[in-house]
């Protein structure tokens, strides 16, 4: 098992493509991406990242979560279990984009703390998480 996560939505499809223009005139590779599709609209994206990437975001997730409440005031950890008939499990192998996007709702003084806690610079660490 590559990842568990849960969406709380039912996926029915998956194609690979992207929700924006792939620029091929750059050095960078392209990210590889994956599109779902959900029973109720729902329009979502998987993206394999690098490893280094990959596991900034899961410090920066870590450190989200102690600060922003999940959906229906649940721990972000407790939401994103996975759970089926015959287990449930944290989640694993994936980064939830949507906690890692709220990291800019917050007010700057919190922005600062998060920042300072994963030892990198504030305005870094915005432009970081803009550039996702």
């Amino acid at each position: 098992v590559v990842g568990e996560f849960h969406l709380g939505e039912h996926v029915n499809r998956f194609r690979r493509g992207s929700l924006t223009m792939q620029v091929t005139d750059t050095d960078v590779a392209p990210m590889p991406t994956l599109l779902f599709g959900t029973v109720n609209g729902v329009i979502g994206v998987i993206a394999q990242l690098p490893e280094e990437l990959f596991l900034f975001l899961a410090k920066l997730q870590g450190a989200l979560a102690k600060h922003i409440h999940g959906v229906g005031g649940f721990q972000h950890s407790v939401w994103r279990s996975f759970n089926n008939e015959r287990k449930t499990g944290d989640s694993s192998g994936f980064i939830d984009g949507d906690l890692i996007e709220q990291f800019l709702d917050l007010n700057r003084g919190k922005q600062e703390e998060i920042a300072a806690h994963l030892g990198i610079d504030h305005d870094e660490l915005c432009k970081r998480v803009e550039e996702l």
